[in-house]
């Protein structure tokens, strides 16, 4: 494997804000092929997780696994696994196999710490993954709304229904939130770092999300840690799956879509706070009520959040 840290999609935007030398030197102390102890004590203590995964025909997925503390478990530096439970409900994670990449977002919502890693499914059983590390570093805590889980191990039978377009209570949910997940990855065959899926983070103030019609959403991209992991992936490859949470209700909502990022001034000019935006012509949709038996209540929003024009 080589040590390259960045691939072509994300070295543009690091060019672009003249920042390319500048973060090649960071990552070469912050991106590791290994965790440290602090990381896989934070994963070890976690009650969910964020799963990034790809499917045969290429189409990206973000779940959200949750269960007791240390049902993610790191038996060395190099490893980290993860109790799936068995996956009948989780159509997402049928399709693994092992050495398919994965993404990994640690993020423990209470306190806005979150960690990153990528690797490769080094074993699969009925209900566990074994993840081999490819590339692990941490996070900055910006645009993190805090929120802590008001329940836990709530049972309701989880029903998943289907389509190509938002309905009603799908735009109330985008409107409302302040907060969702992305994967998005990267396949070239370079056996590079870089390679492999990156699960992500994204919020704002509620209504920072721009419901533009049915089958299309817009996303100002705000000041980050100049990576541009996810990002950079999607120049190269604009599959994107997207999945946003009700912390209220459990009900999740996935999105498969194809990423356009918009660096037109105009267009930019409309959302505060932007850098560029992310517009996602939406291709499918899954929806899936109490998709978690956990439930969140909220606490405060980000002061990194850019205050929404009203107007």
């Amino acid at each position: 494997m080589t040590d390259q840290h960045f691939h072509d999609g994300e070295l543009r935007l690091q060019d672009q804000l003249g920042v390319r030398e500048k973060m090649e030197i960071a990552a070469q102390h912050m991106m590791r092929n290994f965790m440290p102890d602090q990381h896989r004590q934070f994963f070890e203590g976690l009650e969910y997780i964020f799963l990034g995964t790809v499917d045969k025909t290429g189409l990206p997925h973000a779940s959200l696994l949750s269960g007791a503390p240390r049902f993610v478990y790191s038996p060395n530096p190099e490893t980290l696994i993860i109790q799936t439970g068995y996956r009948d409900n989780q159509p997402a994670l049928q399709a693994l196999a092992v050495g398919q990449a994965v993404g990994v977002l640690g993020l423990d919502l209470s306190n806005r710490r979150r960690n990153r890693m990528h690797g490769r499914i080094s074993e699969l059983n009925d209900d566990s993954i074994t993840v081999s590390v490819v590339q692990s570093y941490g996070n900055c805590p910006k645009y993190i709304s805090v929120r802590e889980i008001s329940e836990r191990d709530v049972r309701i039978e989880s029903k998943i229904t289907e389509g190509a377009a938002l309905n009603i209570a799908d735009v109330d949910l985008i409107s409302a939130a302040d907060t969702f997940f992305i994967a998005s990855y990267v396949s070239d065959g370079s056996n590079a770092s870089y390679e492999g899926v990156d699960m992500s983070h994204r919020g704002g103030e509620p209504g920072f999300i721009t419901v533009d019609s049915p089958s299309q959403i817009s996303v100002p991209d705000y000041k980050g840690n100049n990576l541009f992991n996810t990002l950079g992936n999607l120049l190269v490859n604009p599959n994107a799956a997207l999945l946003f949470i009700d912390f209220e209700t459990g009900d999740h909502l996935h999105i498969n879509g194809e990423a356009t990022l918009i660096e037109d001034a105009d267009d930019i000019a409309e959302y505060a706070g932007a850098q560029r935006l992310l517009r996602i012509q939406i291709k499918r949709i899954r929806r899936q009520s109490c998709a978690t038996a956990l439930r969140w209540r909220f606490i405060e929003s980000s002061p990194f959040n850019p205050t929404l024009d009203q107007t």
